[in-house]
């Protein structure tokens, strides 16, 4: 509970990882998975209900890491095809009138950044992290060609978690539905797109990285390493 709200964050682990070649939310960052580290860290105290969205074939495999093993106080909700319909099955598993999306590959996200997105959804109705551009993006067209660059001043790179009035993610996600969204998107877009709801968007952490190849397990190992370090120091 946040200042009269309840709060209800989902977690979405029911992609394949076909980038990475294998299962990223199984692999091991000092004898911890992904898949604990990042559902462990949005079990915070002002967040009521966690649910995560998983592929049928992985309930045994996360249920034991989860539940049998970590004894998170999570509930496991089978996802789809499309990130937009697993996140539509977990918020229907949900009860909160503000609702947290995050990736289940982005496993350092911090108490401090949760509370603050918690906050700007209650506020805003939509709400997302995420840290200035450094890098200079083209805009390509179909067959190759550069037309244009974003004003890198106004460029941000998007973070997860996400959050939301409940009323407007339900309502983005049911006009998703019904036009078979396809387009590659996240919870911010589609609210943004079918609700007319901007986001507030709030400085993320460079550390709150998002594994999606195998070179990123470099740098995850060491966010692992710097974090130890400082708790022991």
């Amino acid at each position: 509970m946040r200042d009269g709200h309840r709060i209800s964050a989902i977690v979405t682990c029911a992609g394949k990882g076909t980038r990475f070649g294998s299962n990223k939310l199984l692999v091991e960052l000092d004898g911890v998975t992904v898949l604990e580290r990042t559902v462990r860290a949005m079990c915070v105290p002002a967040i009521d209900e966690v649910v995560v969205t998983i592929s049928p074939e992985n309930e045994e495999t996360y249920r034991r890491i989860l539940l049998d093993e970590a004894g998170l106080p999570v509930k496991l909700v089978h996802g789809g095809a499309e990130r937009h319909i697993s996140a539509t099955n977990g918020l229907a598993a949900t009860t909160g009138d503000i609702v947290i999306t995050h990736d289940g590959v982005r496993p350092f996200i911090t108490e401090e950044r949760i509370l603050e997105i918690i906050d700007a959804a209650i506020e805003h109705g939509s709400a997302m992290l995420g840290t200035p551009s450094t890098v200079q993006v083209k805009l390509v067209t179909d067959d190759g060609f550069i037309e244009g660059s974003l004003d890198r001043q106004h460029s941000w790179l998007g973070q997860t978690p996400q959050g939301f009035r409940r009323d407007l993610l339900a309502q983005a996600y049911r006009k998703a539905a019904e036009d078979n969204y396809q387009r590659v998107s996240d919870d911010a877009d589609l609210v943004h797109e079918y609700t007319g709801t901007p986001a507030r968007i709030l400085q993320g952490d460079p550390e709150n990285i998002k594994i999606t190849t195998p070179q990123d397990l470099g740098t995850a190992q060491l966010i692992v390493e710097h974090r130890i370090a400082a708790e022991e120091a």
